[in-house]
């Protein structure tokens, strides 16, 4: 497994034990001030937390807290029975954000966010045939137009699992 997943999976292992969140983590997280995205899945139901910018100190923070945010604080995520053993937990950490004008300029890049009215939304690539079905469904899902001001930013990433 891992770090970044074990390092989630402890998180909420923690806050189920503890009610507290962890604070002991591995140096190379104090280290890393990188965003992240925690990707939870349980019984076909998907749910996203965090940024790909930096929200706190460290990535270690990003992940504790947002790893708990996730699964304990989010009623679709279901720990009636405290057990993190169904759940599939991935970690997104977002490098190389770059702002965008169009889809022109998103070229080999792993995600793209678009801001909208104070709400974010994600998609990445390789979820996706096409870099222009990806902005198209993006803007779906946003709710925009032409005539609507919004931001694009595309990033790199790596997906730890």
């Amino acid at each position: 497994m891992d770090k970044f997943v074990k390092l989630a999976k402890d998180s909420i292992q923690y806050y189920i034990e503890n009610k507290k969140y962890l604070k002991e983590y591995d140096q190379s997280f104090k280290d890393n001030h990188n965003g992240v995205l925690i990707i939870i899945r349980q019984n076909g139901k998907n749910e996203i937390s965090g940024s790909i910018y930096p929200t706190r100190a460290n990535i270690g923070l990003d992940i504790i807290y947002e790893s708990v945010n996730a699964t304990i604080f989010n009623n679709a995520i279901d720990m009636t029975d405290n057990d993190i053993s169904d759940l599939y937990i991935s970690v997104y950490e977002a490098t190389k954000i770059e702002q965008i004008k169009d889809m022109n300029e998103f070229g080999v890049y792993h995600g793209l966010l678009l801001k909208f009215n104070n709400f974010d939304y994600l998609a990445f690539r390789n979820d996706y045939e096409s870099d222009y079905q990806m902005y198209e469904d993006i803007k779906d899902r946003a709710n925009v137009d032409e005539d609507d001001i919004y931001s694009l930013y595309k990033f790199k990433g790596t997906r730890h699992i």
